[in-house]
């Protein structure tokens, strides 16, 4: 049994697009696959409709506990928390609230090369398609990691109790992305996951510092067990930081209601909007690209 995940907070039509797009593009007859939506105190202007097309496909909508402001540790919080609190299944399907799916059997195909790969593989993640950057973000060429951004550097000030306002150079590890990512239930899992969650951290060293987004630490620890992940020959879409910038919002709304409401009317996915964005289409075309 799978067991889907994801965490709503103030993306109740990001939510539901995701839904829409996994129920229409995969077959799940055979996966006895079940869908939960946990909720950080959602209060967006579209949370009751969400709700009511949850309880039309008979899927839970769980509150976490956690109010809805914007603090990006309540992800990994209230994933971990699921984790430890369903333990009846053989996988878990973790999925971002602002992606979606864009390929056929997306979730049978993940599910089959994990379970076809050796012991040593835990998880098995989609390649991540930033649906404003036009290019993979997480996966790309099925490498592990967020390829060109692993390199980046910035620099971290810390109120380090001893030494006050430290500086450090800080790069990003690389990480098990919890976009789209299959992940099995075994007692590993389970232990670094209740002993360590699943949130956000940075190790600090001799003035460089590593930066672990959501899964990352945990991703690490899985590795020191001798357990690592995959990248799948899947595709999914991502909005990117959804929650976390509000001020870049405005145009992901627009896109995302665009999308929803083909669903809604029951256009299926033909709209290209679904693979491509508007504001990347006129970047080709101001570039002379296509």
């Amino acid at each position: 049994m799978i067991y889907g995940v994801t965490v709503n907070h103030n993306t109740s039509r990001f939510v539901e697009l995701m839904l829409r797009t996994l129920f229409l593009t995969n077959d799940l007859s055979g996966l006895a696959f079940h869908m939960v939506v946990l909720d950080n105190a959602s209060n967006d202007e579209y949370v009751e409709q969400l709700t009511a097309y949850l309880a039309n496909q008979s899927i839970p909508f769980i509150q976490t506990g956690l109010d809805n402001r914007v603090a990006v540790e309540k992800h990994g919080l209230a994933l971990a928390n699921f984790v430890k609190e369903r333990k009846d299944c053989t996988h878990y399907l973790f999925l971002d609230s602002d992606m979606w799916f864009v390929e056929n059997d997306t979730i049978p195909t993940m599910w089959r090369e994990l379970v076809e790969s050796p012991s040593s593989v835990f998880a098995n993640q989609a390649r991540i398609h930033g649906y404003y950057a036009d290019r993979a973000i997480e996966g790309r060429d099925g490498v592990p990691g967020a390829n060109s951004l692993d390199g980046v550097e910035w620099e971290t000030v810390c109120g380090n109790p001893v030494v006050k306002n430290t500086r450090y150079t800080t790069r990003i590890a690389y990480r098990c992305s919890p976009v789209c990512s299959l992940i099995a239930n075994t007692p590993v899992f389970r232990t670094v996951t209740e002993t360590i969650g699943l949130n956000p951290a940075i190790s600090f060293g001799a003035w460089a510092a590593k930066h672990y987004d959501t899964f990352g630490l945990m991703t690490h620890v899985m590795a020191t067990h001798g357990f690592r992940f995959i990248v799948s020959s899947k595709t999914v879409n991502h909005f990117t930081e959804t929650v976390y910038r509000p001020e870049l919002r405005a145009p992901k709304d627009k896109d995302c209601s665009k999308m929803l409401e083909e669903l809604q009317a029951g256009r299926g996915m033909e709209l290209e909007n679904f693979r491509l964005s508007d504001w990347v289409k006129q970047n080709r075309q101001s570039s002379g690209t296509t």
